[in-house]
Protein backbone atom coordinates (compact mmCIF):
# COMPACT_ATOMS: atom_id res chain seq x y z
CA UNK A 1 0.00 0.00 0.00
CA UNK A 2 1.23 3.49 -0.89
CA UNK A 3 0.34 6.25 1.58
CA UNK A 4 -0.10 9.53 -0.28
CA UNK A 5 -0.56 13.11 0.85
CA UNK A 6 -1.62 15.78 -1.62
CA UNK A 7 -0.25 19.30 -1.17
CA UNK A 8 -1.19 22.32 -3.24
CA UNK A 9 1.52 24.96 -3.56
CA UNK A 10 0.73 28.34 -5.11
CA UNK A 11 3.37 30.95 -5.95
CA UNK A 12 2.15 34.53 -5.67
CA UNK A 13 3.17 36.52 -8.76
CA UNK A 14 4.80 33.32 -10.05
CA UNK A 15 7.98 33.99 -8.08
CA UNK A 16 9.74 30.83 -6.83
CA UNK A 17 11.41 32.80 -4.02
CA UNK A 18 8.36 34.91 -3.27
CA UNK A 19 5.20 34.41 -1.23
CA UNK A 20 3.87 30.85 -1.18
CA UNK A 21 0.48 29.46 -0.20
CA UNK A 22 0.44 25.83 0.89
CA UNK A 23 -2.64 23.69 1.51
CA UNK A 24 -3.00 20.02 2.43
CA UNK A 25 -5.94 18.09 1.01
CA UNK A 26 -8.69 17.60 3.60
CA UNK A 27 -7.48 20.41 5.90
CA UNK A 28 -8.69 24.00 6.31
CA UNK A 29 -5.26 25.08 7.56
CA UNK A 30 -3.52 27.52 5.22
CA UNK A 31 0.26 27.85 5.34
CA UNK A 32 1.81 31.08 4.04
CA UNK A 33 5.54 31.60 3.48
CA UNK A 34 6.37 35.31 3.58
CA UNK A 35 9.84 36.69 2.83
CA UNK A 36 10.36 39.73 5.03
CA UNK A 37 10.93 41.99 2.04
CA UNK A 38 7.47 41.07 0.71
CA UNK A 39 5.47 41.67 3.90
CA UNK A 40 3.61 44.66 2.43
CA UNK A 41 2.62 42.60 -0.60
CA UNK A 42 1.44 39.71 1.58
CA UNK A 43 -0.83 41.97 3.63
CA UNK A 44 -2.79 42.79 0.47
CA UNK A 45 -3.72 39.18 -0.23
CA UNK A 46 -7.49 38.58 0.04
CA UNK A 47 -9.32 35.93 2.04
CA UNK A 48 -6.47 35.10 4.41
CA UNK A 49 -7.59 33.71 7.82
CA UNK A 50 -6.55 35.69 10.89
CA UNK A 51 -6.26 33.10 13.64
CA UNK A 52 -3.36 30.70 14.01
CA UNK A 53 0.34 30.34 14.76
CA UNK A 54 3.57 31.28 13.01
CA UNK A 55 7.34 30.98 12.95
CA UNK A 56 9.91 33.70 12.37
CA UNK A 57 13.03 32.23 10.78
CA UNK A 58 16.60 33.31 10.27
CA UNK A 59 16.99 31.09 7.23
CA UNK A 60 20.09 30.71 5.08
CA UNK A 61 19.04 28.52 2.15
CA UNK A 62 17.40 25.94 4.40
CA UNK A 63 19.95 26.25 7.20
CA UNK A 64 18.05 27.66 10.18
CA UNK A 65 20.02 29.84 12.58
CA UNK A 66 17.25 31.27 14.77
CA UNK A 67 13.56 30.44 15.21
CA UNK A 68 10.72 32.17 17.05
CA UNK A 69 7.20 30.78 17.47
CA UNK A 70 4.06 32.76 18.28
CA UNK A 71 0.30 32.98 17.90
CA UNK A 72 -1.95 35.54 16.23
CA UNK A 73 -5.55 36.66 15.90
CA UNK A 74 -4.54 39.40 13.46
CA UNK A 75 -3.33 37.25 10.60
CA UNK A 76 -0.47 38.64 8.56
CA UNK A 77 -0.77 42.05 10.22
CA UNK A 78 0.73 40.51 13.36
CA UNK A 79 4.10 40.59 11.60
CA UNK A 80 4.15 44.40 11.55
CA UNK A 81 5.24 44.50 15.18
CA UNK A 82 7.97 41.93 14.60
CA UNK A 83 9.12 43.81 11.52
CA UNK A 84 9.57 46.94 13.66
CA UNK A 85 11.16 45.31 16.71
CA UNK A 86 13.07 42.23 15.49
CA UNK A 87 15.73 42.74 12.85
CA UNK A 88 17.16 39.21 12.71
CA UNK A 89 14.46 37.26 10.82
CA UNK A 90 14.14 37.05 7.04
CA UNK A 91 11.21 34.65 6.57
CA UNK A 92 7.86 34.15 8.29
CA UNK A 93 5.79 30.99 7.95
CA UNK A 94 2.20 31.36 9.15
CA UNK A 95 -0.32 28.56 9.71
CA UNK A 96 -3.80 30.10 9.73
CA UNK A 97 -7.33 28.74 9.82
CA UNK A 98 -10.87 30.14 10.08
CA UNK A 99 -11.91 31.10 13.61
CA UNK A 100 -14.52 28.34 13.64
CA UNK A 101 -11.75 25.74 13.31
CA UNK A 102 -9.31 27.21 15.82
CA UNK A 103 -10.49 28.14 19.31
CA UNK A 104 -8.20 30.45 21.28
CA UNK A 105 -7.47 27.58 23.68
CA UNK A 106 -6.30 25.41 20.78
CA UNK A 107 -4.10 28.21 19.44
CA UNK A 108 -2.51 28.76 22.88
CA UNK A 109 -1.91 25.05 23.37
CA UNK A 110 -0.41 24.75 19.91
CA UNK A 111 1.88 27.72 20.52
CA UNK A 112 3.16 26.09 23.73
CA UNK A 113 3.88 22.84 21.91
CA UNK A 114 5.71 24.68 19.11
CA UNK A 115 7.89 26.68 21.53
CA UNK A 116 8.76 23.58 23.54
CA UNK A 117 9.67 21.71 20.37
CA UNK A 118 12.03 24.33 18.96
CA UNK A 119 13.70 24.65 22.36
CA UNK A 120 14.49 20.92 22.39
CA UNK A 121 15.27 20.21 18.73
CA UNK A 122 17.58 21.28 15.96
CA UNK A 123 20.83 23.22 15.99
CA UNK A 124 19.26 26.66 15.73
CA UNK A 125 18.74 29.08 18.60
CA UNK A 126 15.23 29.51 20.00
CA UNK A 127 14.32 33.18 20.32
CA UNK A 128 11.45 32.45 22.73
CA UNK A 129 12.63 33.32 26.22
CA UNK A 130 9.61 31.84 28.01
CA UNK A 131 7.53 28.70 27.43
CA UNK A 132 3.88 29.63 28.13
CA UNK A 133 1.73 27.45 30.38
CA UNK A 134 -1.86 27.81 29.15
CA UNK A 135 -4.61 25.49 30.33
CA UNK A 136 -5.12 22.76 27.74
CA UNK A 137 -8.27 20.69 27.95
CA UNK A 138 -7.57 16.94 27.86
CA UNK A 139 -10.26 16.75 25.17
CA UNK A 140 -8.16 18.90 22.80
CA UNK A 141 -4.68 17.50 23.51
CA UNK A 142 -4.84 14.89 20.76
CA UNK A 143 -6.18 17.47 18.27
CA UNK A 144 -3.34 19.87 19.13
CA UNK A 145 -0.74 17.11 18.83
CA UNK A 146 -2.05 16.17 15.39
CA UNK A 147 -2.03 19.82 14.31
CA UNK A 148 1.57 20.16 15.40
CA UNK A 149 2.59 17.06 13.45
CA UNK A 150 0.79 18.48 10.40
CA UNK A 151 2.67 21.76 10.78
CA UNK A 152 6.05 20.02 11.15
CA UNK A 153 5.26 18.03 8.01
CA UNK A 154 4.46 21.19 6.06
CA UNK A 155 7.59 22.94 7.32
CA UNK A 156 9.70 20.00 6.16
CA UNK A 157 8.07 19.97 2.73
CA UNK A 158 8.76 23.69 2.39
CA UNK A 159 12.44 23.17 3.24
CA UNK A 160 12.37 24.25 6.90
CA UNK A 161 13.09 21.05 8.86
CA UNK A 162 12.68 22.10 12.48
CA UNK A 163 13.90 18.75 13.77
CA UNK A 164 17.15 18.65 11.85
CA UNK A 165 20.60 19.30 13.26
CA UNK A 166 22.82 21.24 10.87
CA UNK A 167 25.61 19.24 9.31
CA UNK A 168 29.26 20.26 9.27
CA UNK A 169 30.86 22.18 6.48
CA UNK A 170 32.80 19.88 4.19
CA UNK A 171 36.19 21.40 4.97
CA UNK A 172 39.10 18.96 4.81
CA UNK A 173 41.13 19.26 8.03
CA UNK A 174 44.88 19.65 8.02
CA UNK A 175 46.81 17.56 10.47
CA UNK A 176 49.12 19.77 12.51
CA UNK A 177 52.64 18.58 13.14
CA UNK A 178 53.07 17.18 16.61
CA UNK A 179 49.44 17.76 17.56
CA UNK A 180 49.23 14.51 19.53
CA UNK A 181 51.96 15.73 21.89
CA UNK A 182 50.71 19.32 22.08
CA UNK A 183 49.34 20.55 25.36
CA UNK A 184 45.60 21.29 25.17
CA UNK A 185 45.79 24.57 27.07
CA UNK A 186 48.68 25.83 24.92
CA UNK A 187 46.70 25.16 21.73
CA UNK A 188 43.78 27.17 23.05
CA UNK A 189 45.92 30.11 24.14
CA UNK A 190 47.67 30.37 20.77
CA UNK A 191 44.36 30.28 18.95
CA UNK A 192 43.08 33.21 21.00
CA UNK A 193 45.34 35.51 18.96
CA UNK A 194 42.86 35.16 16.07
CA UNK A 195 39.76 35.90 18.16
CA UNK A 196 37.92 35.07 21.36
CA UNK A 197 38.06 31.41 22.38
CA UNK A 198 34.98 29.70 23.79
CA UNK A 199 34.78 26.42 25.65
CA UNK A 200 32.42 23.79 27.00
CA UNK A 201 32.91 21.43 29.92
CA UNK A 202 29.47 19.81 29.76
CA UNK A 203 29.60 16.29 31.26
CA UNK A 204 33.32 16.82 31.81
CA UNK A 205 34.07 17.08 28.07
CA UNK A 206 36.71 19.76 27.56
CA UNK A 207 36.51 21.41 24.15
CA UNK A 208 37.40 24.81 22.79
CA UNK A 209 36.47 26.71 19.67
CA UNK A 210 36.29 30.02 17.87
CA UNK A 211 33.36 31.74 16.12
CA UNK A 212 33.58 33.66 12.83
CA UNK A 213 30.87 36.32 12.93
CA UNK A 214 31.37 37.06 9.24
CA UNK A 215 30.52 33.57 8.00
CA UNK A 216 28.64 32.14 10.98
CA UNK A 217 31.05 29.19 11.09
CA UNK A 218 32.42 27.73 14.32
CA UNK A 219 35.80 26.02 14.51
CA UNK A 220 36.48 23.32 17.09
CA UNK A 221 40.15 23.65 17.97
CA UNK A 222 42.73 20.88 17.91
CA UNK A 223 43.00 19.10 21.25
CA UNK A 224 39.27 19.28 21.99
CA UNK A 225 37.62 16.23 23.48
CA UNK A 226 34.70 14.48 21.73
CA UNK A 227 32.11 12.34 23.53
CA UNK A 228 31.87 9.61 20.88
CA UNK A 229 29.72 7.47 23.22
CA UNK A 230 26.86 9.97 22.82
CA UNK A 231 25.18 9.85 19.40
CA UNK A 232 24.67 13.15 17.57
CA UNK A 233 21.09 14.38 17.15
CA UNK A 234 17.79 13.92 18.91
CA UNK A 235 16.23 10.69 20.09
CA UNK A 236 13.82 10.90 17.17
CA UNK A 237 16.46 11.58 14.54
CA UNK A 238 20.16 10.74 14.69
CA UNK A 239 22.32 13.19 12.73
CA UNK A 240 23.98 10.82 10.29
CA UNK A 241 26.06 13.63 8.78
CA UNK A 242 27.81 14.44 12.04
CA UNK A 243 28.20 10.75 12.91
CA UNK A 244 29.79 10.16 9.50
CA UNK A 245 32.10 13.10 10.13
CA UNK A 246 33.28 11.50 13.36
CA UNK A 247 33.86 8.20 11.55
CA UNK A 248 35.82 9.90 8.76
CA UNK A 249 38.08 11.72 11.21
CA UNK A 250 38.72 8.48 13.07
CA UNK A 251 39.58 6.70 9.83
CA UNK A 252 41.97 9.50 8.89
CA UNK A 253 43.66 9.41 12.28
CA UNK A 254 42.44 12.91 13.13
CA UNK A 255 40.11 11.81 15.94
CA UNK A 256 42.19 9.64 18.24
CA UNK A 257 41.94 7.89 21.59
CA UNK A 258 44.47 9.11 24.17
CA UNK A 259 44.46 7.80 27.73
CA UNK A 260 40.82 6.80 27.42
CA UNK A 261 39.75 10.18 25.95
CA UNK A 262 38.87 10.90 22.30
CA UNK A 263 40.37 14.12 20.91
CA UNK A 264 40.59 15.84 17.54
CA UNK A 265 44.18 16.54 16.50
CA UNK A 266 43.25 19.26 14.00
CA UNK A 267 40.91 22.23 13.78
CA UNK A 268 37.49 21.21 12.43
CA UNK A 269 35.07 23.73 10.87
CA UNK A 270 31.27 23.58 11.26
CA UNK A 271 28.49 25.53 9.62
CA UNK A 272 26.99 26.68 12.94
CA UNK A 273 27.96 26.80 16.64
CA UNK A 274 25.23 24.25 17.40
CA UNK A 275 26.55 21.76 14.86
CA UNK A 276 29.97 22.09 16.50
CA UNK A 277 28.53 21.57 19.99
CA UNK A 278 26.50 18.58 18.81
CA UNK A 279 29.59 17.03 17.19
CA UNK A 280 31.57 17.40 20.41
CA UNK A 281 28.88 16.52 22.97
CA UNK A 282 26.37 14.42 21.04
CA UNK A 283 22.59 14.66 21.47
CA UNK A 284 21.09 17.99 20.28
CA UNK A 285 22.83 21.12 21.49
CA UNK A 286 22.20 24.85 21.33
CA UNK A 287 25.68 26.12 20.60
CA UNK A 288 24.70 29.72 21.29
CA UNK A 289 24.31 28.91 24.96
CA UNK A 290 26.64 25.91 25.27
CA UNK A 291 29.83 27.70 24.14
CA UNK A 292 30.99 30.17 26.81
CA UNK A 293 33.97 32.50 27.09
CA UNK A 294 36.61 32.34 29.80
CA UNK A 295 34.62 34.96 31.72
CA UNK A 296 31.47 32.84 31.54
CA UNK A 297 29.63 34.80 28.84
CA UNK A 298 27.68 32.70 26.34
CA UNK A 299 28.35 32.96 22.63
CA UNK A 300 24.89 34.47 22.27
CA UNK A 301 25.49 37.25 24.80
CA UNK A 302 28.86 38.13 23.25
CA UNK A 303 27.80 38.31 19.59
CA UNK A 304 24.06 38.97 19.72
CA UNK A 305 24.51 41.59 22.40
CA UNK A 306 26.66 43.72 20.09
Amino acid sequence: MINLKTITLQLIDGEPNGIKLCRLAGSTLMTIVIPRALLSRAKKLPEIPKRGVYYLLDDNKGCLRRVYAGQTVQGISRLDDHHAKKDWWNTAVMHLSPDSEFSLDVVSGLEKRMISYIADHGSYASENSVIPKPFVSPYTEAFIANLHEDILFRMGVLGFDLGAVDDVESVPPTRPSGALEADFDAIGDDAADDGMVFHTTCRGIEARGRYDSGTGKFTVLAGSQVDVAMLCGSREKVNTGLESRRDSLRDEGLLVLEDGVWRVVCDVDFSTPSAAATFVLGASQNGWTEWVSESGDTLSSVYRGK
